[in-house]
Formats: structure tokens, C-alpha cells, sequence
């Protein structure tokens, strides 16, 4: 074994590595910033509930102190409160994974009018409790018929997949623990489920524009930075200082290709939804418009960013850099809630954010309104990088 070269090789290879800050960026960079991201996400630095709110007509209405069901109540489960509705609050509220907000039921009286108010204030969550409820529950009890006790009903976001799976299991467990004092496990407390959105969607329709807004940062951003190193490396740049072509021209031809790659990679994502996953999504005037504002505001990013990048391989950390802290942060992947309250407000600083609600908010809520909001909010923004672009952006060589 020629022990010479092995110790030679491998020192040339750590004089590689060292050089490369392409290859230091994914063996120490990226795994330093994906454990702080991810540990920072799950590690339950924050609060990590859900908000659970809840309209309870028979609590406003009712008399909920003198019920036959308060009688088969467990006492223990009630601790310092004085009814169920209370205890039951107080919890649920104390495995750490619920916080309960109360809505004044006396402003909403029928269904119609609640589901307008969940959509407005877009609500994910909310738990209705009926008029009469308790003395209906203590009636089937008193009759020890399970089949005439009323259903709570769960009002549900379906796009929120991790929290709904939280909300009803924490329901269920006491529920359950209540059903085996009183009656040894008879179902006299049971809910039932339905969705805040009336439509029919999945979660993948709801996943899809998070997909098209991560690739049109993705793309304007590697593509901007990735083009401008290569031309300044091969002169290109330079040689433009004896042409009439001015920086804010360039600009806008570069951003122009970069808009319409960001429309093809959407075209085709979306025809992929179609026809394999069978997706559903509005088409409004808001799509487009949070389309070519993203890729304008991403391709304004990567150019300001080229113009301190020398080489390829500083092309591809820099790109990374931008992208990877938006990709996990933003709201693509994961839901804000299980987040901690500084990871939130960091994210809602962030470009993609704003992209991606802009598009599920045109797409999937059809919340108009909010669109609007979204898309000025991007629009700005890639003013701001454009104007920011041309004044950095130089053709010559330093």
C-alpha cells in the first residue's frame, strides 16, 4: 500500500475543499443552518398550539350549571370551575397543544353566516357547540339512549393537515375519557367534522402553489446569478460598456427571461397537477399578477446578488443562501403554527411568504381582497430590488 499517495491525495483534496466554497457551504454551512432551521421548527421553542375557537350557543343560551349531565359529571375532571364547559376548556388547553378562543356566539346566528365569518378571518379551527346541548346530553343519558345525544361539530381547515390530526385527537382523548366516567365508554359526547372550505379540495391542491412559488424563486434566482457570473467570467459584461444598451435594459431583458421560465415551470407543474393529481384551483386576474411579480422580485435578488459573486462555485452558495432560509421558513412545507413566535415574524418578512399566500389565496381561497394585498406587497418589493439592481449592477472588471 503506498501510503505517500493515500496522505498526498487526501491533502489535496483538503486543499480542494478549503478553495471551494461551494463544497464548504453543503459540508459545513448547510447542515449548520438546516439543524437550527429544523431544531428551531420542532424543537417546541415556541408556543406550539393551535388555536382552537369556539362558538358555544349553549353556554350564551343555556343553563349549564343545573344539567342532568353535570350530575353525571366526574367531579375530579371539573377542578376550581363551576360548569363543564370550563373544565373541559381548561383541559384541553392544558396538554399544551390547544389554545381556546372564544367567539361570541349571540353575532352569528345560523351556519351561513359562521362559515363567512371563518373565511374572512380565515379561521382554520373552531369548535361549534349546539343550543341545549348539555340538557339534550343529560337527557339521552338519563334514557341511556346514546343515539339522541347531539353532535359537537369540528369546523376544519383541510389544507392543515398536522393540525387538524392534533385538534381531533385531543378532542377525542377527552371526549373519550368523559364518555368512560359517566357511562363506561358509551359515546354520548361525539363530534363531528367539516370543512371551513366548502369546495371540495385536497391537500396537494393546497400544496401545489406553495410547489410553484418555491420554483420560481428557485429558478430566478440560481438563473439570474448563475448567468451573470458566466458572462462576467467570459468577458461578456465587459464588452457591453461600448454598446447603447443601458444597465436598466439589461436588466429588464434578463428579467424577462426569467418571467418567462417562471410561467412555463408553472404551466407545466400545474398541467401535471391535472392530469395525474387532478387538482383544483380558480384562475383569476391575481395568479399572473403574483406570478410576474415573484419572478421580477426573485430576479431583482439574484442580480444584486451577482454583482459580488466572482465565480461559480460562490454562485451556487450565495444562491442557496437566499433560498434555503425562505424554502423552510415561509410556509411551503410546514404550517406557521408549530413554529416559534420569532421564526413567524422573520418568515413574514420574507419575499416567498408573500407569494405563497399570494397564490393560495388567489388559487385555492379565492380571497381577492388578500390577493391584492399580497401582490402589492411582492410588487414593491421587486421595485425596490430593480431600482437597487440598476444602480449596483457594473460591467467593469474590479
Amino acid at each position: 500500500m503506498n501510503i505517500r499517495f493515500i496522505v498526498a491525495d487526501f491533502t489535496a483534496s483538503m486543499r480542494h475543499l478549503l478553495r471551494s466554497k461551494s463544497a464548504l457551504f453543503f459540508t459545513i454551512a448547510f447542515p449548520v443552518i438546516l439543524i437550527l432551521l429544523f431544531g428551531a421548527i420542532f424543537s417546541g421553542g415556541g408556543s406550539g398550539t393551535y388555536a382552537l375557537y369556539v362558538t358555544n350557543y349553549d353556554y350564551e343560551n343555556g343553563d349549564v350549571n343545573q344539567s342532568e349531565f353535570l350530575r353525571s359529571f366526574p367531579q375530579s375532571f371539573m377542578g376550581n370551575e363551576s360548569n363543564v364547559y370550563d373544565a373541559l376548556y381548561n383541559a384541553m388547553e392544558s396538554t399544551g397543544v390547544i389554545d381556546i378562543k372564544i367567539v361570541n356566539a349571540s353575532e352569528y346566528k345560523n351556519g351561513s353566516e359562521l362559515m363567512k365569518f371563518l373565511k374572512e378571518k380565515k379561521i382554520k379551527s373552531m369548535m361549534v357547540v349546539p343550543e341545549g346541548y348539555l340538557a339534550k346530553v343529560g337527557m339521552a343519558i338519563f334514557m341511556n339512549n346514546e343515539s339522541i345525544a347531539p353532535n359537537i361539530t369540528l369546523y376544519l381547515d383541510q389544507s392543515e393537515v398536522q393540525r387538524n390530526g392534533a385538534i381531533i385527537s385531543v378532542v377525542s382523548q377527552f371526549f373519550g375519557q368523559i364518555n368512560l366516567a359517566i357511562s363506561g365508554g358509551k359515546n354520548y359526547l361525539r363530534f363531528n367534522t367539516t370543512n371551513i372550505i366548502q369546495e371540495e379540495f385536497r391537500y396537494i391542491d393546497f400544496f401545489i402553489p406553495g410547489i410553484v412559488a418555491l420554483t420560481i424563486m428557485t429558478s430566478s434566482v440560481f438563473g439570474t446569478i448563475e448567468s451573470n457570473v458566466r458572462l462576467r467570467k467570459n468577458g461578456i459584461l465587459r464588452k457591453l460598456i461600448t454598446t447603447p444598451v443601458g444597465k436598466h435594459e439589461w436588466i429588464v431583458a434578463k428579467m424577462l427571461y426569467m418571467l418567462f421560465m417562471s410561467f412555463l415551470s408553472t404551466i407545466i407543474i400545474l398541467s401535471v397537477g391535472i392530469l395525474i393529481w387532478h387538482i383544483s384551483f380558480i384562475m383569476n386576474i391575481y395568479v399572473p399578477i403574483v406570478i410576474i411579480s415573484a419572478s421580477f422580485a426573485f430576479s431583482g435578488m439574484g442580480m444584486i446578488v451577482a454583482r459580488y459573486v466572482k465565480d461559480e462555485d460562490t454562485a451556487s452558495a450565495a444562491g442557496n443562501i437566499i433560498t434555503f432560509p425562505q424554502m423552510f421558513l415561509a410556509g411551503t412545507f410546514f404550517p406557521m403554527e408549530i413554529m416559534p413566535s420569532f421564526l413567524v415574524t422573520i418568515a413574514k418578512a420574507l419575499p416567498l411568504y408573500y407569494v405563497n399566500e399570494g397564490l393560495r389565496n388567489a388559487m385555492i381561497y379565492g380571497d381577492l381582497s388578500t390577493a391584492f394585498v399580497d401582490s402589492l406587497i411582492i410588487l414593491v418589493f421587486a421595485a425596490i430590488v430593480f431600482a437597487i439592481g440598476v444602480a449596483v449592477t457594473s460591467w467593469r472588471e474590479e
